[in-house]
């Protein structure tokens, strides 16, 4: 059986969002986030999404351990979008029916979401990546 290598950016292949230096795509729109969740599912990729909000102090005080995880697997997308600074992305939270901020969701290889939660802990969020990501 021949295994074709995965690439190894970090990088989100959507030309208009942004990776900051530790390899997690900011996503400004609903079209950015159906265009990160295709390259995922076509290149065989996990994706972890982080669900924010602009104004939220728990949303910055994990983005670190989100950091952390996306430089430790750099084969798996890693990205988050802020839900009140688009009127796509706030209506799709909705039919999301996301409780809280922060918020998770995590897609499998297969492009399929296999858990959504909401955690204000870093130990709580560690210990979900760790678990979905080895």
């Amino acid at each position: 059986m021949t295994r074709t290598k995965k690439p190894t950016s970090r990088r989100c292949a959507v030309a208009s969002a942004a990776a900051d230096d530790k390899g997690v795509t900011m996503l400004n729109s609903t079209d950015e986030l159906e265009a990160l969740l295709a390259t995922a599912k076509a290149e065989k990729r996990k994706c972890v999404l982080n669900v924010s909000s602009s104004k939220c102090g728990p949303c910055k005080l994990l983005l670190p351990t989100l950091q952390a995880y996306a430089e430790k697997y750099p084969d798996v997308f890693f990205a988050r979008f802020y839900f009140d600074s688009d009127d796509s992305l706030r209506e799709l939270v909705k039919e999301w029916s996301v409780q809280g901020v922060p918020s998770y969701r995590l897609y499998d290889e297969k492009g399929e979401m296999t858990k959504q939660f909401a955690t204000g802990t870093p130990t709580k969020l560690g210990n979900t990546l760790y678990l979905f990501l080895s």
